[in-house]
């Protein structure tokens, strides 16, 4: 039986970010941005739409807990286990915006649509139930409505404890560890795709996700000095005409 007390729910979250907040500022950190000024730790001149895997979410939040400067927001589902993140990221200086693809999905993105105007949008789009590190085509769908480009992020720390969920893992660095983070460079999408064209930017951003995860790796290791380059986008060749018989 579920628990739905709004007041254990708010404890809840208030209780898990006091100790997020303790950990994190045991944390060390190095970051890197292939581009300046896509780093939402500063001031930057516009907003940019994030893309981070479920299990890499620890390092971006004791990021912006420590050097958090201006508005963001993320996606939060509507169930009970959404409720108490959702006090949780209050507790963080988050805004939540509450949906997913069943349930408050287009009330969600009628909202992101509204807050990436003057805000920074964070989203894990191999969720809410995976496959794990396997891109969805919503965030690519939202950053062609929006004209907000995708910057897609990784984060890594060698000491951490994995945490076990139901479809993915929570990788949470132990404390006093080194942790990194890694900003790609950002993917401008076009606007108004068509279903092929979506699909055909979705593999783009995934591979980009791939790219950058193995960037950070390298920053891991010291040895970042001949990072894995950018994709190239190509424009999608439309099917060639067939030929009367």
């Amino acid at each position: 039986m579920k628990i739905r007390s709004v007041w254990l729910t708010r404890f809840t979250g208030w209780f898990a970010a006091c100790l997020a907040q303790a950990l994190f500022r045991t944390y060390r950190f190095t970051a890197h941005a292939e581009q300046p000024g896509t780093d939402p730790s500063a001031h930057t001149p516009r907003t940019w739409l994030y893309a981070l895997w479920h299990d890499e979410i620890a390092i971006p939040l004791a990021a912006r807990s420590r050097f958090g400067a201006g508005e963001v927001a993320a996606l939060a589902s509507r169930h009970q286990d959404g409720s108490y993140l959702v006090e949780f990221m209050r507790h963080m200086q988050i805004r939540a915006v509450r949906g997913s693809r069943n349930h408050g999905g287009d009330q969600a993105l009628r909202e992101l649509l509204r807050v990436l105007s003057c805000t920074h949008v964070f989203i894990t789009p191999d969720g809410p139930r995976g496959p794990k590190h396997e891109l969805k085509e919503g965030i690519v769908f939202l950053a062609s409505q929006t004209g907000t480009p995708i910057v897609p992020c990784a984060s890594y720390a060698r000491r951490s404890w994995i945490i076990k969920g139901n479809w993915t893992n929570l990788v949470l660095p132990k404390p006093f560890a080194r942790v990194h983070y890694y900003l790609g460079r950002p993917i401008p999408i076009p606007p108004n795709l068509s279903r092929n064209e979506l699909a055909h930017w979705r593999t783009i951003v995934q591979q980009e996700m791939n790219r950058v995860r193995q960037a950070v790796q390298q920053l891991a290791q010291g040895t970042l000095s001949n990072p894995p380059q950018p994709i190239q986008p190509q424009p999608l060749t439309p099917p060639a005409p067939r030929q009367a018989a």
